[in-house]
């Protein structure tokens, strides 16, 4: 029996699924991204639990997480497969509708590190 045209092992090019178009929905992601990692940083700094380069570094990486969960229970619901299933985990990863959307909070996290490390620290002598 024939694979269908859209197997990835019948396809020239690339292995990824769908296409890759970027919109608005893209930004709101990292902006969303971004509210909760200022408000994760604010509680911490209100508490007293960490500076606030170390707040917005941890805000940033439970935002990644939360989007990284979010993509799976959508690719779990969009093609009606079970919960858990480990065909929508690989699926998140090849679909580019779903990379497209990490890519958002991915770039907020790396800022964060950015921040968290200072490269050009001011005052030293």
């Amino acid at each position: 029996m024939a694979r269908p045209s859209n197997h990835p092992r019948t396809r020239k090019g690339t292995l990824m699924l769908g296409t890759f178009k970027i919109d608005k929905s893209n930004f709101g992601h990292a902006l969303e991204a971004f509210i909760i990692a200022i408000v994760i940083t604010a509680v911490c700094v209100l508490i007293g639990v960490y500076s606030p380069r170390q707040g917005f570094l941890l805000g940033s990486g439970l935002a990644l997480a939360w989007y990284i969960g979010r993509e799976k229970r959508d690719t779990e619901t969009g093609l009606d497969l079970p919960s858990g299933s480990p065909r929508a985990w690989l699926l998140m990863w090849i679909r580019w509708k779903n990379l497209l959307d990490l890519i958002g909070p991915a770039l907020v996290h790396a800022v964060a590190w950015a921040i968290y490390l200072d490269p050009f620290p001011s005052g030293a002598s």
